[in-house]
């Protein structure tokens, strides 16, 4: 490598470990210690149903739901939960959380025919794109389904539909996804907010629709700040515009989802922002095992803040009823992988008996997941590449293990893969694993 390329990464290298975050190593061990107070029944289920397998953790995400509903319920005097299906859509998972007495959000007419399989009676229809074999499905059950209209050209497919039928005292209920001030690929979502005032009045004049509502949706949030400045900068706005006689027609206000679980977001050092521009200096760069996270905000300061800034706005926005459709936050902690160590090549190289095609993508090549082994548990972490049984180098699972050692035949733990995985799950060279209930 030329001299002046070398000092140039080592500036960036001094620059990763100045600016970027260090994952607190007690907060790294306790969360660690924690999970090892599942290893027994972990080891059952690996003995008696085999590996790789995806744990779902039922008590967990019992606890969360539970937790999310409370926490919120506390500042909204209204307030509801609608699960958000893509982020697992393991159909006991969803149904365990409709027979809590919550919601779903769906996004696919596939989505939607499964949520009504499982006995949902409130379901929101939100997504790009819909087909209309999709809407059809919504106008067939519109007693349990509120559809959110993603564009104008949505909301006149949609009156089409139900303009000719006699739909009883059914019409079919519409909210409508607002844009926001996202540029880039967010663009695909939703209507410009300065359209929702003439495409809800359109809405009120078209037989059999029900316009009844506003969606918005900010994703990746470690904080409330997005859903805030929205609530203030843009949804305000717009219900202003409203003709005055149109507000009692409002029933509620949809926050959406995109709260990161409270641990924050743990990255390898190469997922930094100073990691970014060193690999695309030097591909080949060799960074040191540390960690580094974003934190995030805990979910009380969520709820505090987004309950203040409704307040702030007074009438109508403060006497609507709050819908969010939170998924990474409830889905992460109800499902884990198992896996088995099936080949020891050497002291620093192990492959496991799954591989990455149960996460969808190369995941860990980014995100820092602790990998824990139960069969020699320990709160020291050790390197050692834990590779997948895939046919591609990309297939690794980590770097670093929690344990006395390694060995094969020992069952390895990846916690806390229960957001985006199991639904991006793909059949890529091995088939895909079953589901153990916890």
């Amino acid at each position: 490598m030329p001299k002046s390329l070398s000092r140039v990464t080592n500036l960036f290298s001094k620059l990763l470990s100045s600016r970027a975050r260090l994952l607190p190593q007690d907060v790294l061990q306790g969360y660690v210690d924690f999970l090892l107070k599942k290893r027994e029944v972990l080891l059952e289920s690996a003995s008696r149903f085999s590996t790789p397998q995806y744990v779902f953790d039922e008590p967990a995400l019992a606890r969360s739901l539970s937790r999310f509903h409370e926490v919120f319920s506390r500042h909204l005097e209204r307030f509801r939960i609608f699960y958000a299906v893509k982020s697992n859509s393991f159909p006991a998972l969803c149904k365990h959380v409709s027979d809590a007495g919550h919601a779903l959000d769906v996004s696919s007419g596939s989505e939607l025919t499964m949520a009504l399989s499982l006995g949902c009676r409130n379901i929101l229809f939100s997504g790009p794109g819909k087909t209309d074999s999709e809407l059809n499905l919504a106008v067939q059950n519109r007693d349990r389904v509120t559809l959110l209209v993603d564009s104008a050209a949505e909301l006149e497919r949609a009156a089409g539909l139900v303009r000719e039928l006699e739909l009883g005292e059914f019409p079919l209920k519409l909210g409508f996804r607002l844009r926001g001030q996202h540029h880039g690929i967010w663009g695909k979502f939703g209507v410009p907010p300065e359209r929702f005032p003439e495409l809800f009045t359109r809405a009120l004049s078209v037989k059999n629709l029900d316009p009844r509502g506003i969606q918005f949706h900010t994703s990746w949030n470690m904080g409330p700040e997005a859903q805030v400045k929205m609530i203030e900068t843009i949804i305000g706005a717009c219900l202003r515009r409203l003709p005055e006689g149109s507000w009692s027609r409002l029933k509620f206000l949809d926050i959406g989802g995109g709260y990161w679980p409270e641990r924050g977001e743990w990255l390898n050092p190469q997922n930094t922002m100073s990691g970014k521009i060193l690999q695309a200096l030097d591909s080949d760069f060799q960074f040191k095992p540390k960690h580094y996270y974003h934190p995030a905000q805990p979910l009380e300061h969520f709820a505090r803040e987004i309950s203040a800034a409704l307040r702030r706005q007074g009438k109508p926005l403060s006497d609507l009823e709050i819908f969010m459709e939170p998924g990474r936050w409830l889905s992460t902690p109800a499902m884990h992988v198992l896996l088995k160590v099936i080949d020891k090549k050497e002291a620093t190289v192990v492959i496991a008996d799954g591989g990455i095609n149960l996460l969808g993508w190369e995941r860990p090549l980014f995100e820092y997941i602790p990998l824990i082994n139960l069969t020699r548990p320990s709160l020291r972490e050790f390197p050692v590449r834990v590779f997948g049984n895939l046919c591609t180098p990309l297939d690794i699972w980590g770097t670093t293990l929690f344990g006395e050692g390694v060995e094969n035949g020992d069952t390895l733990l990846v916690p806390d893969q229960g957001s985006y995985t199991y639904s991006l799950r793909q059949s890529f060279i091995k088939p895909i694993a079953r589901v153990v209930r916890f």
